[in-house]
Parts: C-alpha cells; structure tokens; sequence
C-alpha cells in the first residue's frame, strides 16, 4: 500500500509529469500566436491592396459616362446638311496642298466654284480586309469647343492602336477632311461631321464601314485641356521651326523660341493647332509629336504628379466604356505600358487620296482600297 501510495504521490507531486503537460500549452499558444500573426498581416495586405483598389476605381469614375444610345441620333438621316466653303468668297484649287479646314489653300480670282465631283465607291465588301481583334483600339477625339456650346465637329480623332502582345502602338490621324460614306441612311461628308450627327457611335461606325478598323472605345476632351496637363507634367519638348514660330507670335500671340525647347501648356496648344503655314497634314502630325511626347512623361511619372493629373483631367474626359470596361482596360495596358513602342502615321497618305470640290466643300477623297492595305500590312501593329 505504501509503495502504490508514493507512486500516486509521485505522479501527483512529482516535477516531472507536470512539466510535460505544460510544455504541449506552451507550442500550441505559439502556434496560436503566428497564425494570428499571418491572418493579421493578410488582412492588413489585403485592406491596403483593397484602398487602393477602390482609390483607382474612384478616379475611373471621374470620367464622364457617354451612353451611345443617347447621341445616337442627334440629327437623323435626312436632317443631316454640309459645312460649306460657299460663304469664304471667290475660290480656285490649291496649286501644292489641298485645303483642309476650308481656308487653307483658298485663293482669289476665281468668279464660280468648280464642277462637282460625281463619287463613285467602291463596293465594301471587295475592299481588303484584316482582323483587329487582338488589337486595342481607342480613339481619342479632340474638339475646339467654347464654354456654352454643344458638340462641335472632331477637328482631331487620333487612333491609338495598341497590341499588347508585341507592346507595339500607333498613332494614326484620321484627317477631319476625309470624306466618306457614313452608314445608317446618311448623305456622304466629312468624316468630322459624324461626331455631331451621332457621336461616339456614329463616327466609329463611320470608320469602320469605311476604312475596317473596329474602335472599342473613345476618348474625347477639348483642346483646352491639354494646358493643365502638359502644365502638370512640366512642360514637353519640341523641335519648333521659325516658320512656326513666327506663326505663333503674329497670328497667336505666343513666344516660342526656334529650335528645340521645353513649352509649357500654352505653347504646346499654339503649337498643336498651327495650320495655315502649311496643311491639315502637318497640324495632325504636330499633334501626335506632343501626344507622344507626353506619353513619354506620363510613364515616368511620380505617384504625385499622376494623382495631380487624375484630380485635373479625368472630370473634364468623355467616354463610351463603362466603370468596368475603363478598369478592363486599365488592367490590361500596365503591364506593358513602359515597354510600349510607339509609331506615327496618318490617313490618308501620299498617293492614297485626291482633293476635289464636292457639294461646296474641298475635301480629301480617300482611294480607300490603298489605305486598308497600308492599315493592315504598316500602320496597325498586327
């Protein structure tokens, strides 16, 4: 009895067993505490990521909301009607260039206008064609708008064409003087006049009928502001000529120096929207210089200078892609957005086109086989 009672006594009293159930309590509040540690860190991460994900999808929401459905039919088919060069006076053909916003090239001495041009197109469905699909394509559309007033001509729609496997962009300017067949019971015109009529929609309509390039989305924001961005950014550098530089002082008002230099906001719009030195051609190719130009800078931005620019610009944009659609497209394009290689061309091109008189407008006639040749074996990054 002794020896059992000392042997219950022992397991009770002991130092030995006791520290043996201690020891288990002591690896599993460890245990205990790392987990809590590791879910603790997750949800810290996840609230960051989570911020800053609701932080973007905030500043993809500034951007106002164009619904297609409702500019469809601004004017309908039969309302629509011409911008005519009719009221500039006396007016003979350009000896070198063709006009292209209805002053440029306008000469006197002539009492009547020039025959109209009979247009024959070509049958669509015998003109090249070529699959986009791989490609992101966003048109940004510019105007010259004035405060009070509506949607004015597209005096720029510039094609951003981005393949994201290659990382290869172009910058394509459809010139606003193209003229073309806009679908959907509409009479032929200018391809800038399809923005007024039936916006967004109706202008990617326009060119997809006319040149095959599907458009998903567009951009639109007035010259204007492009001050504040470029301002934000500090300024872009450009290669100015004396020409255009002494077009700028005298007719614009603006000092740029000749030769290469940084211009601010100002300047960079004087610049961008010089036409009457030479032609349409080259105010759409001054334009994709300050384009690329600042996509140069913006890629390089700081978190600060790009929150500047969110809280500046997004307000003042217009587009058809939806929150969610912005975010795919976001998405998307910052993988690659610092390897991007970018191009520059416009339509139409040398060769590719002819300056006639139609229905009190000079226009550009688009030889539109050639140019869905050049779009798909050149300008777009296929």
């Amino acid at each position: 009895m002794d020896e059992k009672d000392n042997e219950q006594n022992s397991g009770q009293d002991g130092g030995g067993a006791p520290e043996e159930r201690e020891a288990p309590k002591k690896k599993g509040g460890a245990k205990k505490a790392v987990i809590i540690t590791v879910v603790a860190a997750a949800v810290l991460i996840l609230a960051t990521v989570g911020s800053g994900l609701l932080i973007v999808h905030h500043y993809l929401g500034q951007i106002e909301y164009v619904d297609p459905a409702d500019t469809q039919h601004d004017v309908l088919p039969g309302s629509d009607f011409f911008f005519t060069d009719e009221e500039l006076g006396p007016i003979a053909p350009p000896e070198t260039s063709p006009v292209t916003d209805g002053t440029d090239g306008i000469q006197d001495g002539t009492e009547t206008a020039p025959p109209e041009t009979d247009v024959q197109w070509p049958d669509i469905g015998e003109l090249p064609k070529f699959d986009d699909d791989k490609l992101i394509n966003i048109l940004i559309v510019g105007q010259d708008r004035r405060a009070g007033e509506g949607r004015q001509r597209s005096d720029t729609m510039i094609l951003v064409s981005i393949n994201p496997e290659t990382n290869n962009v172009s910058l394509i300017s459809f010139l606003r003087d193209l003229y073309v067949q806009i679908p959907g019971g509409y009479m032929d015109n200018r391809l800038n006049t399809a923005y007024v009529w039936g916006g967004f929609q109706l202008l990617k309509d326009t060119l997809c009928h006319n040149f095959g390039v599907t458009v998903d989305g567009c951009f639109e924001c007035d010259f204007f502001d492009f001050i504040d961005i470029i301002d934000l950014l500090g300024g872009v550098e450009m290669d100015v000529t004396q020409a255009e530089a002494d077009h700028m002082r005298y007719s614009m008002g603006v000092e740029v120096p000749v030769g290469r230099s940084n211009l601010n906001g100002e300047q960079a719009l004087a610049y961008a929207r010089i036409r009457y030195i030479d032609s349409d051609f080259q105010r759409t190719d001054r334009q994709r210089k300050i384009l690329l130009s600042l996509f140069n800078k913006f890629k390089n931005a700081g978190v600060s200078e790009l929150k500047s620019i969110a809280d500046e610009i997004l307000p003042k944009l217009a587009t058809d892609l939806t929150v969610n659609e912005r975010w795919g497209l976001l998405m998307q394009l910052l993988p690659v957005v610092s390897r991007m290689k970018v191009s520059s061309y416009s339509v139409p091109f040398e060769g590719a086109y002819t300056s006639p008189w139609i229905r009190g407008m000079w226009v550009l006639l688009p030889d539109l086989g050639k140019i869905r040749e050049k779009l798909a074996n050149e300008y777009l990054p296929l």
